[in-house]
């Protein structure tokens, strides 16, 4: 069965659009700024939970791994989002949604060079773009596939654009959550990027079949 590594705000399994099929881990900085780990992969902030709504939705019986990286601050470093890739690749993740994007700037080899080794041992990583900026990290990465959001594009299809920086591009919106109304609901690059990696996992098991 295919497993998802989910690098982001971590994930809340009990949710209703969840319902289980969750693992992982927390990667955190310490007090003397060394990477450290631990079980709590709660999100804080409700972000990761809707981009693995998107990915259970399209995708129910696939096994999800949460690296949380972010707190409510949403702050993080490239060194932190690098070992997170690296771990999830070593707990048998084939794709890696990363609905994420750094600027170029302190540690953003790290990033690069994790990228490309998860890359070379047969991962697939689908990363967040934004129209106004090309060189967003990881999806501007040769090989990553750069996402984006486009509400042109029909809920459950996507668009590829060979020409563009970042090639793919899929709706932003996330689920529907009840009692609530659509344009007070989360939106962007982030679940476009879900959509697209859904795509990659649907299209690789047809390959196989």
């Amino acid at each position: 069965m295919t497993r998802i590594g989910v690098i982001d705000t971590g994930i809340n399994p009990w949710h209703s659009h969840i319902r289980g099929g969750v693992t992982g881990l927390r990667m955190y900085l310490d007090s003397n700024g060394r990477i450290r780990e631990d079980d709590d992969f709660r999100d804080l902030v409700g972000h990761g939970t809707a981009v693995a709504g998107i990915l259970r939705q399209q995708l129910p019986l696939v096994e999800l791994f949460a690296v949380r990286v972010f707190e409510q601050d949403l702050s993080c470093y490239p060194s932190l989002v690098a070992r997170a890739m690296l771990r999830a690749a070593a707990e048998g993740c084939t794709i890696l949604n990363m609905s994420l994007g750094m600027s170029p700037g302190p540690g953003s080899e790290l990033l690069v060079m994790a990228c490309q080794e998860v890359m070379e041992a047969g991962c697939t990583i689908v990363a967040a773009g934004h129209p106004g900026n090309s060189g967003l990290l990881p999806a501007s990465i040769s090989g990553v596939l750069g996402a984006i959001a486009d509400d042109t594009v029909p809920v459950g299809e996507i668009s590829m654009r060979q020409e563009n920086c970042y090639p793919y591009a899929a709706s932003g919106s996330p689920r529907d959550l009840d009692g609530l109304k659509t344009s007070d609901n989360l939106w962007g690059n982030s679940f476009a990027c879900a959509r697209v990696t859904a795509y990659m996992v649907e299209l690789s098991s047809k390959d196989r079949s």
